[in-house]
């Protein structure tokens, strides 16, 4: 029951913070989707307080089973808990080095969950909403008979759709894999990485630190469709291809993590998918996405402006080298368990097998 009324606190505070309290928050995670499926019945709209509410009660029903079938274990929660009250009670002993690892890994993956739950959640209903709301549009489109050229169908429908459902793929892993740890689905954490370098390479890739980041290394990432400069058709749809063709195995790196999804915790092993061939398909195929995406912008720089076309490309280079620092500190914090070793030399490469 003291873990059960811990994690609870928790998630009502992290609802507080994130739906009335923090004024970035607010307006950053704004979506308003009312399914198409409900546009004639009850008009009910999934906000983002919405979402967050129904998973909060979703937790208040199911953690009540989950720790009573737990005899013993208690919550990240409630060791960080009693911690605090026993730190402000100045009732705690001098401490064993495990249980002051303890209580720092509780906290660490508390924090974690704190920050990327929402995001996850948020990149998941907005998504869906994308989706949803182009499935409309173009079942209105086959219903009235006014399908535009193919051409013209895949700039205008065809693209963005294809590309929020691979969105929806890679987002889907992430929210199971930080709202639920078992041992039933194989994803409980092992360890936190509590190295300054290891969250500093990450935290700059999310909100709110990847704005300060931006403001320092720019970088327009374009998931194309329109190409700007008028490309022949051929060279269009060869880099949209490329770009749809790069999220998708980066969906599928997401994929095959399963519910061990997460950033900066070990919670066991993946050889499966990519992962039997490279260490980290997901920084490789994101970044080439990226590259692609900036394939018409830099060809237009580099016939008007060179030095443009050069800081382009640096910061472009800049936000890859973030992914390798990653990349690096993952694997100084997995390394330090036996089966990652086995892992790192089963499959040696990092990036492209037989090079990198």
């Amino acid at each position: 029951m003291l873990s059960y009324l811990a994690s609870m606190a928790v998630i009502v505070a992290g609802l507080y913070f994130y739906t009335a309290l923090s004024p970035y928050y607010i307006a950053l995670y704004r979506v308003h989707w009312t399914p198409s499926w409900l546009a004639h019945g009850t008009g009910w709209t999934v906000t983002f307080p919405v979402a967050l509410q129904g998973f909060a009660c979703v937790y208040a029903l199911a953690l009540l089973p989950y720790y009573a079938l737990r005899p013993g274990r208690f919550s990240h929660a409630y060791i960080m808990l009693r911690h605090a009250c026993r730190r402000l009670a100045r009732l705690q002993p001098p401490q064993a080095a495990e249980d002051g690892e303890e209580d720092r890994q509780a906290m660490l993956c508390l924090l974690l969950k704190f920050i990327f739950i929402p995001f996850c959640i948020h990149g998941l209903v907005a998504y869906l909403a994308y989706a949803d709301d182009q499935l409309s549009q173009l079942g209105r489109l086959v219903a009235g008979g006014t399908m535009p050229d193919w051409f013209s169908f895949y700039n205008s429908r065809l693209h963005y759709l294809v590309l929020n459902l691979i969105f929806i793929v890679d987002f889907f892993p992430f929210v199971v894999g930080y709202l639920v740890q078992s041992r039933m689905l194989g994803n409980e954490v092992v360890s936190v990485d509590a190295s300054v370098g290891g969250w500093m390479a990450c935290l700059v890739c999310y909100p709110p630190f990847n704005a300060a980041m931006a403001a320092i290394l720019p970088m327009q990432v374009v998931e194309l469709a329109p190409a700007y400069p008028a490309f022949s058709m051929t060279a269009h749809l060869v880099i949209n291809g490329m770009l749809l063709t790069f999220f998708a195995l980066y969906a599928y790196a997401s994929v095959s993590l399963g519910f061990k999804c997460s950033n900066l915790m070990h919670r066991g092993i993946v050889r499966r998918g990519l992962y039997r061939l490279i260490r980290h398909p997901a920084y490789l195929f994101k970044n080439l996405a990226w590259w692609t995406g900036a394939i018409p912008l830099l060809y237009v720089l580099a016939q008007t402006s060179p030095k443009e076309f050069f800081w382009t490309g640096f910061c472009m280079a800049g936000w890859a080298c973030i992914y390798l620092l990653r990349a690096l500190a993952e694997e100084r914090h997995l390394s330090r368990h036996a089966d990652y070793r086995g892992y790192m030399q089963q499959v040696r490469f990092r990036f492209i097998p037989g090079l990198a």
